[in-house]
């Protein structure tokens, strides 16, 4: 009987714990298309053709989410994420699947850059404008490295922008290690921006 009431104490414990921080889907689905605006420009193109992949993996990735996993749980699968999309490229993945596994980069981003307490109304105003923080002076270091960038994101609006910046990193290092043209790390250096996605 008393091991009955420690765990009846126990699930009402977890129970009253707060729920993850979470950004609604259709801002995640937005971070997707913000997150491809300074993207390699093949990738870009490649992510506008397959756009409805984009947003399909997004909304599977959100629909999966357990939200049983800490930000850096969700930092590692976003870096897993970028070494087999590199990998699969260099593969001849199709670029239908390309894109729809980039949405599921994006989710986990946004995952790990939920700020604590973010409401739905935060979440829309933060989604009204964007703006990218630049690639920083080691564009192509170990995707662990650049997901653990100490960029702000304490409230709604610059955890958007992080989420942003961080997408974007990540895509430039997978069209780079796949072999593609990534120069345009050099036209958007973060020490001389940040520069704008939407105003």
């Amino acid at each position: 009987m008393r091991v009955r009431a420690l765990l009846a104490l126990a699930v009402l414990d977890l129970a009253a714990l707060p729920a993850k921080a979470a950004w609604p889907l259709s801002a995640e689905l937005r971070m997707a298309a913000d997150a491809a605006s300074f993207a390699p420009p093949d990738l870009k193109r490649q992510l506008a053709k397959h756009r409805e992949k984009l947003m399909e993996g997004v909304r599977d990735a959100a629909a999966a989410e357990t939200g049983k996993r800490d930000a850096a749980a969700h930092r590692a699968a976003a870096v897993r994420g970028a070494r087999e999309i590199a990998a699969g490229i260099r593969k001849r993945m199709p670029f239908w699947d390309v894109a729809y596994q980039v949405g599921g980069i994006v989710h986990e981003i946004a995952m790990a850059t939920a700020p604590v307490g973010l409401t739905e109304g935060a979440a829309v105003e933060a989604s009204k404008r964007a703006i990218f923080r630049g690639f920083p002076a080691e564009p192509f270091a170990d995707p662990e490295k650049l997901v653990s960038a100490p960029l702000p994101a304490a409230d709604a609006r610059t955890a958007w922008d992080t989420a942003v910046t961080l997408d974007t990193r990540l895509l430039a290092w997978i069209w780079k290690t796949a072999g593609g043209d990534a120069r345009i790390v050099r036209e958007y250096p973060e020490a001389k921006g940040p520069y704008v996605v939407r105003e």
